[in-house]
């Protein structure tokens, strides 16, 4: 709830306090307070991909685990995208997160570590539909992350 760096919430957290211990409590933080709000149509393993290859964009390189880790997030999550990917490439995931986080200078990886990581705790059957289908089962013109003129944000 604190944006693209903390642990992703579900409907079913929707009653949590928005305060700062109620949020921790059930395993996020406020971060910045920058909510961002996805409805149906949206896919998660999409929205977290932009956040990977932002936080790779954004990584300085000077430390090993979050130049290096970022990028293989990256490719692994275009992948599961386009529905190329295998299953045990969510362990993968879960391994090179375990492999960042916190082993970085900066906070960097460590955001970027843990939306890949909640994201699969919660939404791993979107993800499994993803590999079922051959790719996103999500129409993107239909997405919430479209502006209403089409223009994505």
């Amino acid at each position: 709830p604190g944006g693209s760096s903390t642990p992703i919430f579900t409907d079913e957290h929707l009653d949590i306090p928005l305060d700062y211990e109620g949020v921790a409590a059930a395993g996020s933080m406020l971060g910045t307070k920058a909510l961002q709000i996805f409805d149906e149509t949206t896919s998660v393993v999409r929205a977290v991909l932009r956040w990977t290859e932002f936080y790779k964009h954004e990584s300085c390189g000077k430390c090993t685990p979050c130049r290096e880790g970022t990028w293989w997030l990256v490719q692994i999550l275009k992948d599961l995208d386009a529905g190329k990917g295998e299953q045990a490439d969510l362990e993968k995931l879960l391994d090179l997160c375990d492999n960042i986080a916190g082993r970085s200078f900066c906070a960097l990886a460590d955001g970027a570590a843990s939306p890949i990581i909640s994201s699969i705790k919660y939404f791993r059957e979107e993800y499994l539909e993803h590999l079922r289908i051959g790719g996103s089962p999500f129409n993107p013109a239909a997405s919430s992350l479209l502006t209403s003129d089409g223009v994505k944000v």
